[in-house]
């Protein structure tokens, strides 16, 4: 069997059989400020709608074409701020926390964006941070070009509320590229629950994000350390 050396969070490292995490938030300290009575946009009920439509599309899915099962946990009442991906003896996992799912910066489809995220660690492909899990900067990619798309795609009266609730620049960025109006609605939503995210990058942080200011900060080298919120915004907008 092979042994991978591999780092955890950061900071701990292990030594396991072809085991690593993906998570979408570094290390952080947030869910200090988590309640099971807040008011949030997501509630239990909610919380688990989401997943079960992802699940319906994606179990089969991976099974057909990957020959593996998938488990999403869904772990409501931890007030744990992040999610994450794992790969262990053949079976993959996705964990989603009640404490992501309640912040105010997270709504319905920033949090099912997340879970496209954590599955993107499994199914986004090159560049990899292990032999199996793509990089953050991947997954993010694949949460709007291909997995955002294919849960929504023929939600077409959801898709078409969110025109009346895009900003001006990225709804010009939506139509430059799609011509006919059920694509541009649904590139609208995918803005919109990007912008969700990287919000709740941001506050993470301590920084604003916008969708008309693009990162202009340049790399030699592939990152696979997780990107600063404007820049993630800018890869959930790219794809």
């Amino acid at each position: 069997m092979k042994n991978l050396l591999i780092s955890v969070s950061c900071s701990i490292l292990l030594v396991l059989p072809q085991l690593i995490f993906g998570n979408i938030l570094p290390p952080n300290n947030l869910h200090l400020e988590d309640s099971l009575n807040v008011l949030s946009n997501i509630d239990e009920e909610l919380f688990n709608e989401i997943i079960d439509k992802v699940e319906k599309i994606y179990l089969p899915l991976i099974k057909e074409t990957h020959g593996k099962s998938l488990k999403i946990n869904r772990n409501w009442e931890s007030s744990t701020v992040n999610a994450s991906a794992s790969q262990f003896w053949g079976k993959w996992t996705v964990n989603m926390f009640g404490g992501l799912a309640r912040r105010e910066e997270v709504t319905p489809d920033g949090f099912a964006l997340v879970l496209c995220h954590e599955l993107g660690h499994h199914l986004g492909g090159y560049p990899f941070t292990s032999s199996w899990a793509a990089n953050e900067g991947q997954s993010d990619y694949f949460a709007t070009l291909s997995c955002g798309r294919l849960i929504w795609g023929d939600s077409h009266d959801e898709n078409a509320k969110a025109a009346d609730l895009i900003d001006d620049f990225p709804r010009e960025q939506c139509d430059q590229r799609y011509d006919d109006e059920k694509s541009r609605n649904l590139c609208y939503r995918l803005m919109l629950g990007g912008k969700s995210l990287a919000d709740l990058l941001g506050a993470l942080k301590k920084t604003e994000v916008s969708y008309e200011n693009t990162s202009q900060e340049k790399v030699e080298s592939t990152s696979n350390s997780h990107p600063a919120a404007q820049c993630r915004l800018d890869t959930f907008m790219a794809g």
